[in-house]
C-alpha cells in the first residue's frame, strides 16, 4: 500500500552543516519547526500552482525562506513540466494572502489562491442535517511517480458559509476520515484513513506508480465522522501518465 497520512512516524534527526570553518548542528526540533511552517504553505498543501489559465504540478525542486517567525514564507522552484515560479504567502489573524507568478511560454502569469475543492464535487444531501461539514482541496490531476495529496478540513455545519478552505474558526478536531479512491471502471486504487488533528485538518497522500493500466479518471469517496454521524463527498481526479519530456521506466 502506498498511501500515507498525517500520522507519520517520528524519529530523531540531526542536520550537520559546515559553514565558514564552523560546525553547526541542528536537531530535529529545528527541522520540525521548519517543516511545520512549510506545511502551512498553500502551494505545498495542495501540490499545485493555480492560475486563471490553468494549474501546474509542483515538483520536489523548490526552496523556501521563512521570515517573521513564519508569518511570511517565500517559495520558489520549478514545476513538473519545467515552468519556473515564485510566490509569497503572508499569514494574518483573519486570512492567508498568496501572491506570485509563474513563467510559461515567456509570459509571467499571476498565481491565485484556491478557496474550495478541485475537481467535481457531489455532496451527500444528508450532509445538510449533520453537525459537521467538509471542505476539501485536491489536485485536478497527478502524473506518474508523483504524490497525490488530499487535504480535508472539518467545520461546524452552520459556520464558514462560503466554504472557504482557509477559514480559521469553528474547525472540529478528532473526526475520523475515510477515503476510497477507485478507477471509473470500479477498479480499487487505495484506501486512506486517519483523523483530523487538533486544528480540524487531515492530509492523506498516495504515491502514484507508473502503470499505464491505472491512467484515467478516478472517483474519490470521502467520509468524515463515525456511526453516530457522518458526512460524505464524492470527488473526481485524474492520473494522466508520464510527465511531458521524461522517459518511462522501460526507456521508451
Amino acid at each position: 500500500m502506498n498511501s500515507l497520512s498525517n500520522e507519520s512516524l517520528s524519529f530523531p534527526v540531526i542536520l550537520v552543516i559546515v559553514s565558514a570553518g564552523f560546525l553547526i548542528i541542528f536537531t530535529n526540533s529545528f527541522l520540525q519547526s521548519t517543516l511545520a511552517f512549510e506545511e502551512n504553505l498553500v502551494i505545498l498543501q495542495t501540490g499545485i500552482i493555480l492560475t486563471a489559465e490553468g494549474e501546474y504540478a509542483v515538483s520536489n525542486n523548490f526552496q523556501t525562506r521563512i521570515v517573521q517567525d513564519g508569518k511570511i514564507i517565500r517559495i520558489s522552484g520549478v514545476t513538473t513540466t519545467g515552468e519556473i515560479f515564485y510566490a509569497y504567502q503572508k499569514t494574518t489573524e483573519k486570512d492567508i494572502i498568496l501572491k506570485g507568478k509563474i513563467l510559461d511560454n515567456d509570459r509571467f502569469i499571476p498565481i491565485i489562491k484556491p478557496t474550495q475543492v478541485f475537481g467535481e464535487s457531489i455532496t451527500d444531501e444528508a450532509q445538510k442535517s449533520q453537525p459537521i461539514k467538509m471542505v476539501i482541496l485536491q489536485p485536478h490531476s497527478t502524473y506518474w511517480r508523483q504524490i497525490y495529496t488530499i487535504n480535508v478540513k472539518v467545520f461546524e455545519i452552520d459556520k464558514n458559509p462560503s466554504n472557504d478552505y482557509w477559514y480559521k474558526a469553528y474547525l472540529v478536531p478528532k473526526v475520523p476520515i475515510h477515503i476510497e479512491i477507485n478507477h471509473e471502471n470500479g477498479r480499487h486504487l487505495t484506501t486512506i484513513e486517519g483523523i483530523t488533528n487538533d486544528n480540524g485538518y487531515f492530509k492523506g497522500q498516495y504515491i502514484v506508480t507508473d502503470n499505464l493500466d491505472w491512467a484515467g479518471k478516478y472517483n474519490v469517496h470521502v467520509v468524515a465522522g463515525d456511526e453516530s454521524f457522518s458526512t460524505t463527498q464524492e470527488l473526481t481526479t485524474f492520473i494522466i501518465g508520464e510527465v511531458i519530456g521524461t522517459r518511462n521506466s522501460t526507456g521508451g
